[in-house]
């Protein structure tokens, strides 16, 4: 070996450790795992404190999602209400990037009387004067039945509502008689659609025996006209 040759060694004290590296990557991971659970507690964070604002705004009908840092605002309110100062006053949220209105404003004044006009055409179409009683009997015939079924049904679609049922008779013996019959009968039309389910406040029944004809008395054509029930609606 040459004597003169130059001795590349490190001594063993200058030698390059890993564990600097070891510790500094360790500690890397660590601060990308804190920075990404931060991250991740953002959209939660800001979802509720949106959720809070709404809240407290009294729009509890609505519903707050965030995707990051962007929040959308769901959900249906009445005309009157201001949407436009509550989404304006989330976007004031710290962290809050944008705002997105899914919003669905409500005209409750004609949405009730779309629904009232829907209700009163169904009604119109069931053919009431189907529903019949046995011979001085409140008991119905079978052929009341599809009548009265369709009512009770569009009354179960329609919790809102309340109907008038009407009892009538024609001129036939005594008015007393006529005027209990028409009550009974009345009755028995609530009777039916209570048994089906529907509410009792709901039903008003009322008989006035032969006192509300619809045709003359002095034929049978009359006559079975003015035996016969109403529904009405009530306001």
């Amino acid at each position: 070996m040459n004597p003169h040759a130059l001795n590349l060694e490190l001594p063993e004290t200058e030698r390059l450790s890993i564990w600097p590296w070891l510790v500094a990557l360790i500690a890397g991971a660590a601060l990308i795992v804190s920075l990404a659970q931060h991250l991740q507690s953002i959209p939660s964070q800001l979802q509720q404190n949106a959720r809070q604002f709404v809240q407290n705004s009294g729009f509890s009908q609505l519903t707050v999602t965030a995707n990051g840092r962007d929040i959308n605002v769901s959900g249906a309110v009445e005309e009157q209400l201001s949407v436009g100062n509550l989404l304006a006053g989330i976007e004031q949220i710290e962290g809050v990037r944008k705002v997105t209105d899914n919003v669905t404003v409500i005209d409750l004044e004609a949405d009730s009387l779309a629904q009232t006009q829907s209700f009163l055409t169904s009604l119109s179409l069931i053919n009431t004067a189907s529903v019949a009683f046995e011979p001085g009997s409140s008991s119905f015939t079978p052929s009341s039945d599809a009548a009265l079924n369709q009512l009770a049904r569009l009354m179960a679609s329609n919790p809102n509502t309340r109907i008038r049922i009407e009892g009538h008779t024609d001129n036939t013996g005594p008015e007393s008689v006529n005027l209990r019959l028409s009550r009974e009968r009345a009755q028995a039309v609530a009777n039916y659609l209570t048994a089906g389910g529907i509410s009792d406040s709901r039903l008003i029944a009322k008989g006035y025996g032969s006192t509300q004809p619809i045709d003359d008395n002095f034929t049978d054509v009359g006559r079975a006209r003015n035996r016969r029930i109403e529904i009405s609606y009530l306001d």
